[in-house]
């Protein structure tokens, strides 16, 4: 690896102090940083948390560029290292002594009048439909592979990758998947029934999740929620399909930190 693309949430480093040292230090080894996203790089540091690594991972879907990130915020499950870790990090990229790992992402597709429409949007976490603002309660209908699991009455519904399933599927008591697992979970939040858990699904599945207009219960809006990052407004009447993705993530990996250790890191603070 010779060329690296940094990226960095500037709520997380706002005068650049970790940024500069860490291009200054990829100058030092004789190797290129550069902060523009069209041009062509061997891998890409994402400073920052979750949120950023998602997005950079989204903003380099057309690109097969693995990505190492550089945790900057609190839990940061998904991040490789630490802001005291870069200087070895680096040294570690240049040795070869990294692994890639692949992580499965899923895609949403709009559902209108019984139509799956072209728009399309690419999820590494997860695909949430919820209740829109103050609005009451939602009743949403969720199908796998054309058959129905349940109806649902409450907050609304999450669909997760393995990635995702220590996120919102987490805090809505979803079950922890090991990432290199292809499947996907679904999951409702707040539901108005103590019987109601998740649902685990093959990554072959199609899950489809409507917006029900039979019930009083939910005349208003809902939202479909793009890894938490990218709203789009949902009628009622109108679904979602979300399937397994051709595009997979790759995260840069060391060999000493492995997912449950980070998992007893994260969780036991």
């Amino acid at each position: 690896m010779n060329r690296f693309l940094i990226v960095t949430n500037k709520l997380k480093d706002p005068d650049n102090q970790v940024t500069d040292a860490l291009a200054q230090y990829l100058q030092s080894k004789g190797l290129t940083a550069g902060t523009d996203i069209n041009d062509t790089y061997d891998c890409c540091l994402a400073l920052g948390g979750d949120g950023t690594i998602i997005n950079t991972v989204r903003r380099l879907k057309t690109r097969d560029i693995p990505v190492l990130g550089i945790n900057l915020g609190h839990l940061g499950f998904m991040s490789s290292i630490e802001r005291s870790e870069i200087n070895q990090a680096i040294d570690k990229l240049i040795n070869g002594d990294y692994y890639i790992e692949e992580r499965m992402m899923i895609t949403a597709r709009h559902i209108r009048q019984g139509t799956v429409t072209e728009n399309e949007w690419l999820a590494l976490n997860d695909v949430v439909i919820n209740r829109m603002g103050f609005s009451r309660i939602v009743c949403v209908r969720a199908y796998v592979n054309d058959a129905l699991v349940n109806t649902y009455l409450g907050d609304g519904i999450i669909i997760a990758t393995p990635t995702g399933s220590t996120g919102y599927n987490l805090s809505a008591g979803g079950p922890i998947v090991t990432p290199e697992a292809e499947l996907m979970v679904v999951t409702p939040i707040c539901p108005h029934s103590l019987n109601l858990r998740s649902v685990v699904v093959s990554a072959n599945d199609t899950v489809r999740v409507f917006v029900d207009t039979s019930r009083d219960s939910s005349p208003e809006k809902a939202v479909m929620t793009i890894d938490g990052q990218e709203p789009v407004e949902l009628e009622n009447g109108d679904g979602v399909e979300v399937c397994r993705s051709a595009k997979k993530a790759k995260l840069i990996r060391f060999n000493e930190r492995g997912f449950f250790k980070v998992l007893h890191m994260k969780l036991s603070v």
